[in-house]
């Protein structure tokens, strides 16, 4: 299981629709996990919590990146590339 989702790398984030996900084997899970019941293919367990970082006007995910760049100070870095850049290379559209 846990091969399968770290195949999505950082676009695990866009299967979740969250700001953030990251994949964990079992015996690292996050004390906080609730196992999600009737998961066909093994056991998955998820945490959810709130983000602290400030939300992009762009995109609106939750970042740590928000304001690295002085000429885009509302915007992540995702968006930045995106808006001034070559764009975000996205391995699974």
């Amino acid at each position: 299981m846990l091969e399968r989702l770290n195949v999505l790398g950082d676009e695990l984030r866009f299967v979740f629709i969250t700001s953030e996900a990251t994949a964990h084997p079992l015996d690292e899970r996050p004390v906080d996990a609730v196992e999600i019941e009737g998961f066909a293919t093994g056991r998955l367990f998820v945490e959810v919590r709130p983000s602290h970082n400030a939300k992009c006007v762009r995109c609106w995910h939750r970042r740590r990146d928000i304001g690295d760049d002085p000429e885009h100070p509302e915007i992540c870095g995702r968006c930045v590339d995106n808006v001034t850049g070559t764009g975000e290379k996205r391995r699974f559209a």
